[in-house]
């Protein structure tokens, strides 16, 4: 299944390319770009609803609901922005996505500390040097670039880093749920929120140096990233 996504994903950025009608080509673009999280944000919802007397999955996967609902808002605004011809970045669209990743990180943790409420000295390193590092290479290596500090620059750091922290607690909590009734959905949504991740470092690069636009590859880590959240989420509503 998760072949047959990242397969529809590379077919429908090719009929897009085939496409001779630019504002055709936007408007499908911009709505299956609003579906995609949409979606990831009704199946977290849902698996909320049906554990809504949990105290560990039904407040977890309405965080998660709400982190990916975040998301199609953004996707809403960046359209109108586009629409309207105003600068999508940096701006207030922005702000939508930022909210995205608190909302993962509360679902992660609740899930983690219910059932590993202590990480060992090793884990907690690797949890917060994971973020530094990848923060600090992606600084050293677009300053030298772009060799300039604005708004777009810090706002490209965000877009790295909350993807950064957010990837090792979530590699945690596949290895902590590894060999349960509920590993195999959580080995599917740490691939999803690595898929996520590049296209965001991806797309933060680009922004700088002014190359993104809804034509652009980088799309089909999107396209294909919510859509293994949803096959996650649902391989997690099966298990239990």
């Amino acid at each position: 299944i998760i072949f047959l996504i990242i397969i529809a994903a590379v077919s429908f950025q090719i009929f897009i390319y085939f496409l001779d009608n630019q504002d055709q080509q936007d408007l499908i673009i911009s709505t299956v770009s609003v579906i995609n999280p949409l979606a990831a944000s009704i199946a977290g919802f849902a698996i909320s609803n049906r554990y809504r007397s949990s105290k560990t999955f039904g407040k977890a996967y309405f965080a998660l609901g709400c982190g990916y609902l975040s998301a199609a808002f953004d996707e809403i605004l960046y359209f109108i922005f586009v629409l309207l011809e105003m600068e999508t970045f940096p701006s207030i669209i922005d702000i939508f996505f930022f909210i995205m990743y608190p909302f993962i990180l509360i679902h992660l943790i609740i899930c983690i500390r219910f059932f590993k409420p202590k990480i060992t000295s090793l884990e907690f390193v690797w949890i917060i040097l994971t973020p530094i590092v990848i923060a600090t290479i992606y600084i050293t290596s677009s300053y030298a670039e772009v060799e300039e500090v604005d708004l777009g620059f810090y706002f490209g750091i965000v877009y790295v880093v909350e993807p950064a922290i957010v990837l090792p607690l979530a590699i945690l909590g596949a290895k902590v749920f590894r060999g349960g009734i509920i590993g195999t959905s959580w080995i599917i949504l740490v691939l999803a929120i690595i898929t996520l991740t590049v296209g965001d470092v991806w797309y933060s690069y680009l922004e700088i140096f002014n190359m993104y636009n809804l034509m652009h590859p980088v799309n089909m880590f999107w396209y294909a990233g919510y859509w293994i959240v949803v096959y996650a989420l649902y391989k997690h509503k099966k298990s239990i």
